[in-house]
């Protein structure tokens, strides 16, 4: 401290910091922020492990009742797996066979069709040709009935009339 002559007291002061303190302070600034950090990281993780603890011991009973039951499982699948190989060579062996039957039977009922449906038009033309000519035929016929109407009416005037005839009737004994 100086003194001056005002009889003021002054103080000067020279604060030095040295950079590496400063940088040892931060440094364990940010070790504490870390170790805290830490800390809450390992709380979290011990209460998950917990739950993963508590979650492990449920299903330990139906996992290891489903490993015991594995094996069965297989032997199951590999029977039904058999089967469906005999299935299949049975169907690869039987199909075309069918298919040929199926062809076959097509092409008959395509024939039988292709028959009745000639057949039918061929009727269908008769009974028109038929209906045709017998429309002239009748008129032809209607008139000839007539004529033929007449004269016998002109034979039944002329020509008396008889007796009717009792038919005797035979009983049998």
């Amino acid at each position: 401290m100086f003194f001056s002559e005002n009889n003021y007291l002054a103080l000067d002061m020279v604060v030095t910091v040295d950079i590496m303190q400063v940088l040892l302070g931060l440094l364990a600034l940010a070790g504490i922020v870390f170790v805290v950090f830490l800390i809450v990281l390992l709380a979290k993780l011990s209460k998950t492990m917990g739950q993963i603890s508590r979650l492990v011991e449920e299903l330990d009973g139906p996992v290891t009742k489903t490993v015991d039951q594995l094996p069965e499982l297989i032997t199951k699948v590999d029977k039904t797996m058999a089967d469906v190989n005999v299935l299949t060579e049975s169907i690869s062996q039987s199909v075309p066979e069918v298919l040929n039957d199926v062809e076959t039977i097509t092409g008959t009922v395509s024939s039988g069709v292709e028959a009745v449906g000639g057949a039918a038009e061929t009727i269908t033309e008769n009974v028109t040709d038929f209906f045709k000519s017998s429309r002239d035929f009748a008129s032809t016929a209607g008139t000839a009935a007539q004529i033929i109407g007449q004269i016998v009416g002109l034979i039944t005037a002329f020509v008396p009339s008889s007796k009717k005839k009792k038919s005797s009737r035979r009983r049998r004994k």
